[in-house]
């Protein structure tokens, strides 16, 4: 039995992982910020009779994190999963991304991560195992428009884990990525809801365009159990894989970023339509029947 800890798990992703790693035997330490909203988590496993524990724990805050991961070690005295899932996602354009935006997206998905990698380390290499997966995105691979703060922080994740993979390998510890396409949960409304009306921008195209692909994703998105389908899949990988996408999408569009080149990736925005966009967007990424 396997002791894991696993971040941001009030809804989505996190839940949907706490829960099916607790299915498959692990002793699962469910954080979040509030315990207040451990509502749905506590329902659900309680009606499957899994004996996940439930833990206060605020990636922004370095007392916060330090205390969680001591409170973990002190009961279990061994660390194996970090299952680094908190984070946030609002779009808007570059131009209108505040200061105080950017700096909040990186808080939580880049230091977040950094401060919660940083805590388990000395534990599992004292050990001489573990692994500490990342929860990126699709977007860590290519930067859209309405999205730039959201990716750049993506893109750093990815950086960190991969530098990371490569400093932590003697000791035994393994590093997975894991890169979601578009997954319908609650960080997707609140995404959405951000974007700023298209009147009232001068970048009224990208953000109509980007609203219209992601409203498209509320609908036909992938559920969070398909992602706790792979961090399941890559803790257990024999091979010791890096990267692993998420989602009946999230293939494709990495695939079709790839055989595009980087001007041919912006200049997708300037076509004069959006038939002529969305007719070139589901050339270069034709989603799976259904999708």
């Amino acid at each position: 039995m396997r002791i894991v800890l696993i971040t941001g798990t009030s809804t989505g992703i996190g839940m949907a992982t706490a829960l099916r790693q607790a299915r498959a035997g692990d002793r699962v330490y469910a954080s979040m910020r509030d315990l207040g909203r451990a509502g749905a988590l506590r329902h659900a496993a309680a009606a499957q009779r899994l004996p996940i524990e439930l833990i206060e724990l605020d990636v922004d805050n370095s007392a916060s994190v330090t205390s969680a991961v001591r409170q973990v070690l002190d009961r279990e005295g061994r660390l194996e999963v970090l299952v680094n899932n908190a984070g946030i996602a609002p779009f808007n354009p570059i131009e209108a991304a505040s200061d105080d935006e950017v700096r909040r997206v990186f808080e939580t998905n880049v230091f977040g991560a950094l401060r919660m990698i940083r805590a388990v380390l000395p534990a599992m290499r004292a050990q001489r195992s573990g692994i500490i997966a990342n929860v990126s995105s699709v977007a860590g691979r290519l930067a859209g428009s309405c999205m730039g703060v959201y990716c750049a922080s993506k893109f750093a994740l990815e950086a960190v884990s991969e530098s990371l993979a490569r400093e932590v390998c003697s000791f035994g510890i393994r590093v997975v990525i894991i890169e979601p396409g578009i997954i319908v949960t609650p960080i997707l409304d609140k995404a959405l809801a951000n974007l700023p009306p298209e009147a009232d921008s001068p970048y009224g195209a990208p953000i109509r365009r980007t609203r219209a692909i992601f409203s498209q994703g509320q609908r036909t998105g992938g559920h969070p159990d398909l992602v706790a389908e792979v961090i399941e899949r890559a803790l257990a990988d024999p091979n010791g894989k890096l990267r692993h996408t998420a989602g009946p999408d999230a293939a494709v569009l990495v695939g079709g970023r790839a055989r595009m080149s980087d001007e041919e990736w912006i200049t997708m925005e300037r076509h004069a339509t959006d038939e002529e966009y969305f007719t070139d967007f589901a050339t270069r990424f034709p989603m799976p029947p259904g999708d």
